[in-house]
Protein backbone atom coordinates (compact mmCIF):
# COMPACT_ATOMS: atom_id res chain seq x y z
CA UNK A 1 0.00 0.00 0.00
CA UNK A 2 0.91 3.65 -0.93
CA UNK A 3 -0.43 6.79 -0.25
CA UNK A 4 1.27 9.47 -2.70
CA UNK A 5 0.90 13.00 -2.66
CA UNK A 6 2.29 14.95 -5.67
CA UNK A 7 2.25 18.57 -6.06
CA UNK A 8 -0.29 19.34 -4.37
CA UNK A 9 -2.08 22.66 -4.83
CA UNK A 10 -5.21 24.12 -3.28
CA UNK A 11 -6.69 26.77 -4.48
CA UNK A 12 -10.00 29.43 -3.62
CA UNK A 13 -12.57 30.65 -6.01
CA UNK A 14 -10.91 33.90 -5.74
CA UNK A 15 -7.30 32.87 -6.88
CA UNK A 16 -5.73 32.80 -3.30
CA UNK A 17 -3.19 29.74 -3.02
CA UNK A 18 -3.38 28.33 0.56
CA UNK A 19 -1.43 25.55 -0.11
CA UNK A 20 1.48 25.25 -3.09
CA UNK A 21 3.33 22.39 -4.52
CA UNK A 22 2.74 19.47 -1.37
CA UNK A 23 4.58 16.13 -2.34
CA UNK A 24 5.11 13.35 -0.10
CA UNK A 25 4.50 9.60 0.37
CA UNK A 26 3.54 6.89 2.90
CA UNK A 27 3.74 3.25 2.60
CA UNK A 28 2.25 0.37 4.91
CA UNK A 29 3.32 0.46 8.27
CA UNK A 30 4.55 3.48 8.37
CA UNK A 31 3.85 6.77 10.73
CA UNK A 32 4.03 10.35 9.11
CA UNK A 33 3.70 13.10 11.11
CA UNK A 34 2.82 16.61 9.78
CA UNK A 35 3.66 19.56 11.96
CA UNK A 36 3.20 23.21 11.40
CA UNK A 37 1.35 26.49 12.99
CA UNK A 38 -1.83 27.45 12.13
CA UNK A 39 -2.33 28.31 8.91
CA UNK A 40 0.27 25.72 7.51
CA UNK A 41 -2.17 23.62 5.50
CA UNK A 42 -1.68 20.57 7.29
CA UNK A 43 -5.43 20.34 8.09
CA UNK A 44 -5.77 21.26 4.50
CA UNK A 45 -3.89 18.46 3.14
CA UNK A 46 -6.68 15.81 5.24
CA UNK A 47 -8.98 17.10 3.82
CA UNK A 48 -7.99 17.02 0.60
CA UNK A 49 -6.88 13.21 0.70
CA UNK A 50 -10.26 12.56 2.52
CA UNK A 51 -12.24 14.62 -0.56
CA UNK A 52 -13.44 16.80 1.67
CA UNK A 53 -12.33 20.42 1.17
CA UNK A 54 -14.97 23.05 2.02
CA UNK A 55 -17.07 24.75 -0.92
CA UNK A 56 -14.85 27.02 -2.73
CA UNK A 57 -11.32 25.21 -2.67
CA UNK A 58 -10.38 23.63 -5.21
CA UNK A 59 -7.29 20.78 -5.35
CA UNK A 60 -4.89 20.06 -8.67
CA UNK A 61 -1.95 17.74 -8.25
CA UNK A 62 -2.35 13.81 -7.63
CA UNK A 63 -3.07 12.15 -4.77
CA UNK A 64 -3.05 8.20 -5.44
CA UNK A 65 -3.94 5.40 -3.33
CA UNK A 66 -2.20 2.27 -4.63
CA UNK A 67 -1.78 3.86 -8.18
CA UNK A 68 -5.48 5.25 -7.74
CA UNK A 69 -6.32 8.60 -8.93
CA UNK A 70 -8.54 10.44 -5.76
CA UNK A 71 -8.57 13.58 -6.66
CA UNK A 72 -10.80 12.99 -9.61
CA UNK A 73 -12.83 10.22 -7.99
CA UNK A 74 -16.96 10.62 -8.41
CA UNK A 75 -18.41 11.35 -4.91
CA UNK A 76 -19.92 8.08 -5.34
CA UNK A 77 -16.53 6.05 -5.94
CA UNK A 78 -14.94 7.88 -3.10
CA UNK A 79 -17.37 6.95 -0.19
CA UNK A 80 -16.47 3.22 -1.35
CA UNK A 81 -12.70 4.97 -0.22
CA UNK A 82 -13.52 6.97 3.32
CA UNK A 83 -13.98 4.39 5.82
CA UNK A 84 -12.69 1.58 3.91
CA UNK A 85 -9.16 2.11 2.99
CA UNK A 86 -8.67 5.54 4.57
CA UNK A 87 -10.32 7.06 7.70
CA UNK A 88 -10.27 10.01 9.40
CA UNK A 89 -9.91 11.09 13.48
CA UNK A 90 -11.15 14.48 13.47
CA UNK A 91 -9.91 17.18 16.60
CA UNK A 92 -13.28 17.37 18.53
CA UNK A 93 -15.33 14.24 18.96
CA UNK A 94 -18.59 16.04 20.33
CA UNK A 95 -18.46 17.91 16.78
CA UNK A 96 -17.51 15.10 14.24
CA UNK A 97 -20.19 12.43 16.36
CA UNK A 98 -24.03 12.86 16.17
CA UNK A 99 -25.39 14.00 18.60
CA UNK A 100 -28.70 12.77 17.95
CA UNK A 101 -27.41 9.01 17.57
CA UNK A 102 -26.06 6.52 19.70
CA UNK A 103 -22.68 5.54 20.07
CA UNK A 104 -23.90 1.77 18.72
CA UNK A 105 -25.38 3.35 15.37
CA UNK A 106 -22.74 5.59 14.69
CA UNK A 107 -20.24 2.81 14.44
CA UNK A 108 -23.17 0.38 12.61
CA UNK A 109 -22.91 3.33 10.26
CA UNK A 110 -19.56 2.12 8.29
CA UNK A 111 -19.88 -1.44 8.88
CA UNK A 112 -23.22 -1.68 7.51
CA UNK A 113 -22.25 0.22 4.30
CA UNK A 114 -18.49 -1.19 3.55
CA UNK A 115 -18.77 -4.73 5.27
CA UNK A 116 -22.81 -5.32 5.22
CA UNK A 117 -23.15 -6.22 8.65
CA UNK A 118 -26.75 -5.82 10.25
CA UNK A 119 -28.28 -6.83 12.93
CA UNK A 120 -26.07 -9.43 16.14
CA UNK A 121 -23.27 -9.47 13.53
CA UNK A 122 -22.56 -5.95 13.26
CA UNK A 123 -23.46 -5.34 17.56
CA UNK A 124 -20.64 -8.15 17.88
CA UNK A 125 -18.72 -6.10 15.72
CA UNK A 126 -19.04 -2.75 17.43
CA UNK A 127 -18.69 -4.25 20.99
CA UNK A 128 -15.37 -5.81 19.58
CA UNK A 129 -14.32 -2.40 18.58
CA UNK A 130 -15.44 -0.24 21.74
CA UNK A 131 -13.31 -3.01 23.48
CA UNK A 132 -10.38 -2.88 21.43
CA UNK A 133 -10.09 1.15 22.54
CA UNK A 134 -10.25 0.16 26.13
CA UNK A 135 -13.45 1.60 26.91
CA UNK A 136 -15.42 0.14 30.02
CA UNK A 137 -18.79 -1.37 30.34
CA UNK A 138 -18.58 -1.46 26.34
CA UNK A 139 -22.96 -2.37 26.20
CA UNK A 140 -24.01 1.12 28.29
CA UNK A 141 -21.31 2.82 25.89
CA UNK A 142 -22.72 1.38 22.66
CA UNK A 143 -26.15 2.49 23.92
CA UNK A 144 -24.73 5.91 25.30
CA UNK A 145 -25.09 9.34 23.46
CA UNK A 146 -22.12 11.20 22.91
CA UNK A 147 -23.17 13.96 24.48
CA UNK A 148 -23.39 11.65 27.92
CA UNK A 149 -19.52 10.70 27.78
CA UNK A 150 -16.64 12.53 28.84
CA UNK A 151 -13.88 13.78 26.00
CA UNK A 152 -11.25 11.07 26.11
CA UNK A 153 -14.56 8.46 26.02
CA UNK A 154 -15.51 10.43 22.78
CA UNK A 155 -12.37 10.55 21.18
CA UNK A 156 -11.56 6.50 22.06
CA UNK A 157 -15.33 6.46 20.11
CA UNK A 158 -14.21 8.37 17.08
CA UNK A 159 -11.18 5.71 16.93
CA UNK A 160 -13.76 2.80 17.19
CA UNK A 161 -15.64 4.11 14.17
CA UNK A 162 -11.97 4.53 11.92
CA UNK A 163 -10.59 1.31 12.84
CA UNK A 164 -14.23 -0.12 12.23
CA UNK A 165 -13.55 -1.71 8.87
CA UNK A 166 -9.55 -2.05 9.19
CA UNK A 167 -8.98 1.14 6.66
CA UNK A 168 -4.87 0.67 5.32
CA UNK A 169 -4.30 4.41 6.69
CA UNK A 170 -5.51 6.42 9.72
CA UNK A 171 -5.31 10.09 8.92
CA UNK A 172 -5.58 11.58 12.97
CA UNK A 173 -6.25 15.42 12.67
CA UNK A 174 -4.90 17.11 16.02
CA UNK A 175 -6.40 14.17 17.71
CA UNK A 176 -5.99 15.20 21.03
CA UNK A 177 -5.39 19.10 20.73
CA UNK A 178 -9.28 19.30 23.11
CA UNK A 179 -8.45 17.26 25.71
CA UNK A 180 -6.41 17.43 29.33
CA UNK A 181 -3.25 16.69 29.56
CA UNK A 182 -3.60 13.40 31.37
CA UNK A 183 -5.81 12.09 28.91
CA UNK A 184 -4.09 13.21 25.73
CA UNK A 185 -1.77 10.95 26.90
CA UNK A 186 -3.58 8.24 27.58
CA UNK A 187 -4.89 8.21 24.15
CA UNK A 188 -1.69 8.84 22.65
CA UNK A 189 -0.56 5.32 24.04
CA UNK A 190 -3.83 4.11 22.60
CA UNK A 191 -3.17 5.23 18.93
CA UNK A 192 0.30 3.71 19.31
CA UNK A 193 -0.62 0.35 20.66
CA UNK A 194 -3.59 0.04 17.87
CA UNK A 195 -1.32 0.95 15.32
CA UNK A 196 1.68 -1.67 16.34
CA UNK A 197 -1.38 -3.77 16.72
CA UNK A 198 -3.17 -3.38 13.18
CA UNK A 199 -0.14 -2.39 10.91
CA UNK A 200 -2.21 0.41 9.52
CA UNK A 201 -0.63 3.25 8.16
CA UNK A 202 -0.69 6.64 10.34
CA UNK A 203 -0.93 9.93 8.85
CA UNK A 204 -0.46 12.26 12.18
CA UNK A 205 -1.33 15.98 11.59
CA UNK A 206 -0.58 18.13 14.80
CA UNK A 207 0.97 21.45 15.96
CA UNK A 208 2.16 19.51 18.66
CA UNK A 209 6.01 19.24 18.29
CA UNK A 210 7.02 16.45 21.46
CA UNK A 211 3.65 14.99 20.49
CA UNK A 212 4.54 14.01 16.87
CA UNK A 213 8.05 12.94 17.75
CA UNK A 214 5.90 10.34 19.66
CA UNK A 215 4.01 8.34 17.68
CA UNK A 216 5.66 9.16 14.17
CA UNK A 217 8.96 8.09 12.24
CA UNK A 218 8.97 10.49 9.38
CA UNK A 219 8.02 14.01 9.51
CA UNK A 220 6.89 16.98 7.52
CA UNK A 221 7.20 20.08 8.21
CA UNK A 222 4.94 22.86 7.12
CA UNK A 223 4.89 26.69 7.06
CA UNK A 224 2.43 28.79 4.73
CA UNK A 225 0.98 26.19 2.76
CA UNK A 226 4.88 24.46 1.95
CA UNK A 227 7.07 21.78 3.33
CA UNK A 228 9.79 23.26 4.70
CA UNK A 229 11.67 19.82 5.85
CA UNK A 230 11.22 16.87 5.53
CA UNK A 231 12.85 14.24 8.10
CA UNK A 232 12.82 11.63 10.63
CA UNK A 233 11.68 12.03 14.22
CA UNK A 234 14.75 11.06 15.68
CA UNK A 235 17.74 13.37 13.40
CA UNK A 236 14.48 16.38 14.08
CA UNK A 237 15.17 15.59 17.96
CA UNK A 238 19.07 15.81 17.40
CA UNK A 239 19.18 18.95 15.63
CA UNK A 240 16.64 20.03 12.83
CA UNK A 241 18.29 21.67 9.74
CA UNK A 242 15.85 24.20 8.45
CA UNK A 243 15.33 27.57 10.49
CA UNK A 244 11.63 27.70 10.71
CA UNK A 245 11.65 23.44 12.11
CA UNK A 246 14.43 25.10 14.86
CA UNK A 247 12.09 27.64 15.62
CA UNK A 248 9.52 25.42 16.67
CA UNK A 249 11.94 22.98 18.05
CA UNK A 250 13.28 25.62 20.61
CA UNK A 251 9.44 26.85 21.65
CA UNK A 252 8.73 23.20 22.30
CA UNK A 253 12.17 22.68 24.28
CA UNK A 254 10.81 25.25 26.57
CA UNK A 255 8.12 24.19 27.39
CA UNK A 256 8.35 20.81 27.64
CA UNK A 257 10.41 17.47 28.16
CA UNK A 258 11.06 17.10 24.25
CA UNK A 259 15.22 15.89 24.64
CA UNK A 260 17.97 17.82 22.88
CA UNK A 261 20.85 16.45 21.35
CA UNK A 262 23.90 15.41 23.63
CA UNK A 263 26.18 17.60 24.06
CA UNK A 264 29.70 16.78 23.44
Amino acid sequence: MTLDVHNLTITTSTGLTLLNDVSWSVTSGGRLGIIGESGSGKSLTAAAIMGLLPTGMRATGRITLDGRELTTLPERELRKVRGARIAMVFQEPLTALDPLMTVGKQIAGPLKLHRKLTGQAARTRILELLQLVALPDIERIADSYPWQLSGGQRQRVALAMALACEPDVLIADEPTTALDVTVQAEILALLDDLINRTGTTLVFVSHDLPVVTRVTNDIIVMRDGHVTEHTTAQRLVNGPREPYTQQLFDAATRITALPRKAQP
